[in-house]
């Protein structure tokens, strides 16, 4: 699949007039795939999910209230397609309060209940493998499985603030929102025959529930839903300010090989603002989970 074959599929639904601002939202992607392994046969450093993260020794492992955080995944931004909106070098490590999930009324739709840490290239030697805190139970921790990465692109879904933007929604145009997630989307995944479980890094996500975007852009803007019911110019702002946010991490419910399903089938997706990530502020990223 490349970018030409992408506009002539917009083209022939219908949506020519779109494809200038939709062929800018075209972002590319790392597809991760997943393969089980003994923790202590993962080099130090590399790229993984689940086991045991590898962090600088002063580093405190992370916590929200309570409950330490399962480690989700590790990226080596050095095996990473170059052409990611991501530094070239340095490890992301990701965590998730998942214990605390069926426990805690204010879990959800709170960004203090991730953290992702960018440790820089000059601070990767020496690494240490953490063992994970006794206090996380064994259904909150996540086998350990080696990752490779396979290049690809990504579209806007069907429900985004980059389509709400160009007025195709469920507010907006609906004969030509019809057309995209009706002909444009299947024509696509027919061409790109994707199948089975996708972690991604970057991109767009694959939603289960709908839109994301904006519901970051109102938790970290303070904004309500009876703001934005009531104030259409408000609700536009919103909408035309979320598109600054940008997908950083995919990871489905392959139980298979890591352990743990999201809820009913579902996915976490960790989320960032543009501005943030141009200057590596990983601190005030946002993770939302959606299932079936």
């Amino acid at each position: 699949m490349n970018r030409e074959v992408i506009v002539t599929l917009l083209k022939e639904a219908g949506l020519e007039s779109y494809t200038s601002a939709l062929d800018s939202w075209i972002y590319p992607i790392a597809q991760m795939v997943l393969e089980p392994e003994s923790d202590h046969l993962i080099p130090i450093g590399s790229s993984k999910v689940g086991g045991d993260p590898d962090l600088p020794q002063q580093l405190e492992w992370p916590t929200w209230k309570n409950y330490s955080m399962t480690f989700i995944a590790q990226i080596n931004l050095a095996d990473c397609p170059a052409e990611l909106s991501l530094p070239k070098v340095g490890l992301l490590s990701f965590f998730y309060a998942v214990q605390a999930m069926d426990e805690e009324e204010d879990f959800y739709r709170n960004p203090e209940t991730c953290r992702v840490i960018y440790t820089c290239a000059d601070q990767l030697n020496p690494l240490l493998r953490r063992e994970a805190p006794q206090n996380l139970n064994e259904e909150a921790l996540m086998r350990s499985n080696r990752v490779s990465f396979v290049p690809s692109l990504s579209v806007p879904p069907s429900e985004s603030a980059y389509l709400e933007s160009l007025g195709l929604g469920w507010r907006g145009d609906r004969e030509d929102f019809d057309k995209y997630w009706g002909i444009f989307l299947p024509a696509l995944s027919k061409n790109w025959n994707q199948e089975g479980f996708i972690h991604r890094i970057m991109g767009h996500p694959d939603q289960i529930q709908g839109d994301m975007q904006v519901g970051c852009e109102m938790i970290y803007g303070g904004y309500t839903l009876d703001n934005l019911e009531k104030n259409t110019e408000l609700y536009k702002q919103v909408v035309a300010s979320a598109r600054k946010w940008r997908l950083l991490l995919q990871i489905d419910s392959e139980e298979d090989k890591t352990g743990i399903m999201w809820g009913d089938v579902g996915r976490l997706y960790f989320w960032i603002h543009e501005d943030d990530l141009k200057v590596l502020r990983f601190h005030r990223v946002f993770c939302e989970m959606q299932c079936t």
